[in-house]
């Protein structure tokens, strides 16, 4: 059974929240690094005012809270919930103030990215603008979705006329009916209160401001892979328990009291901290891989390195466990975008597709997208990684 760890963490002179899923042999499978709440916009709604529509770029730039100026693709301009529409016409305009959600931060000189697909997070569930189609996740069993569908035609009758569509997570099955009716009614009762609010703001308002970064990861674990959250933070233990009281009901959060050890230092946060901030990773066969990240893309090399042998089946060996460390590699420095990978040649066709196929069940194991591409002629292994997060590096740095 996997833990989950959340932890304080200083850098910098800056405070941090760190979020380890550690597997049942407690080794690190997924961090992610929380900035300060002030330094995030992230999922936040606010009602924006379409400055300027850039039809070169396909896109607009609207503003927010504090002058904040944003961009808008107008590929995402997907049933628009509007607050105050300027034009007769249908489509955006300068001058219109409409609803939107930050769904990238700033980065260096890029202004945040914002869209009208509204996303309300609940515990088992999720409330979207971008389409009317109720769903489920397609890692439930045939039985589940069945029933979990009919659930959601029964209690969501209106989603067509009010403009959204609700998807029920993976954590979702074997949950009973009354427990996830109270989660989509929660979910229906905020949307349904932002666009009132919303009409009634001025431009730039807040209208929704999402919860702490951490907490709306933990509202989407499978928690029947997880046997304990544990924290060392008063603070955090009692948000934890006011947010996710079912989590307190099942026994599965702790508050860690250890003077003497932390849970930094237990779980040897610092020393992975520098680990994954350092482009080389050495492989318990005595190879290693090196990875470079430029703005959107990442070149990963594989060698041989220590393991002096240039047998076929060795060879082959060093690849699959590379492939399997960059996998988790890509989790933890949450790296994302475009990636390619110089493994070492394989003469072997037959071993070239059992690679591809090690490559695919790893990247499966993901809560991120991320997928397997193609070969180049050259032998590079292409592979993108969907942007969700910064990554630690773009955090740290």
């Amino acid at each position: 059974m996997n833990r989950i760890v959340v932890t304080k963490l200083e850098h910098h002179q800056t405070e941090y929240l760190a979020y380890l899923v550690l597997d049942e042999n407690r080794k690190l499978q997924e961090l992610q690094v929380f900035e300060p709440e002030e330094n995030t916009l992230l999922d936040h709604i606010y009602v924006g005012y379409v400055e300027k529509i850039v039809p070169n770029i396909h896109a607009a730039f609207v503003r927010i809270a504090d002058g904040q100026k944003c961009y808008l693709p107008l590929n995402d301009v997907k049933n628009p919930v509007y607050t105050r529409k300027l034009s007769k016409k249908e489509a955006l305009c300068e001058g219109d103030e409409l609803l939107v959600q930050v769904v990238k931060d700033a980065v260096k000189t890029k202004d945040p990215v914002v869209s009208t697909k509204l996303v309300v997070h609940g515990h088992y569930c999720f409330l979207s603008t971008e389409n009317t189609c109720l769903g489920v996740s397609k890692k439930l069993s045939q039985e589940e979705s069945k029933r979990l569908s009919a659930l959601l035609e029964n209690t969501c009758k209106d989603h067509e006329a009010e403009g959204y569509g609700l998807v029920f997570r993976t954590n979702a099955g074997a949950v009973p009916e009354t427990e996830l009716c109270e989660d989509i009614e929660l979910a229906q009762k905020e949307y349904r209160a932002l666009k009132k609010t919303g009409t009634h703001q001025n431009a730039g308002d807040l209208v929704y401001r999402n919860l702490p970064g951490y907490l709306a990861r933990l509202k989407a674990e499978n928690f029947e892979k997880t046997d304990l959250v544990l924290t060392d933070g008063q603070d955090l233990y009692q948000e934890i328990c006011a947010y996710l009281p079912h989590l307190v009901e099942e026994k599965k959060v702790q508050l860690y009291r250890d003077d003497a050890v932390s849970l930094s230092t237990l779980y040897h946060l610092r020393g992975n901290m520098q680990e994954l901030l350092s482009s080389k990773v050495w492989l318990d066969s005595g190879a290693n891989i090196i990875i470079e990240s430029l703005e959107t893309l990442t070149v990963i090399d594989v060698n041989s390195g220590k393991n002096r042998s240039r047998r076929e089946e060795a060879l082959f060996a060093i690849n699959v466990e590379a492939a399997k460390e960059i996998a988790r590699q890509l989790r933890l420095r949450n790296i994302s975008g475009m990636i390619l990978v110089d493994f070492i040649n394989l003469k072997k066709k037959e071993q070239q597709q059992k690679l591809i196929s090690v490559i695919r069940e790893e990247l499966q194991k993901d809560s991120v997208p991320a997928n397997f591409i193609d070969i180049t002629r050259l032998g590079l292994v292409e592979l993108t990684r969907k942007k969700v997060y910064k990554s630690l590096r773009e955090i740290l740095s």
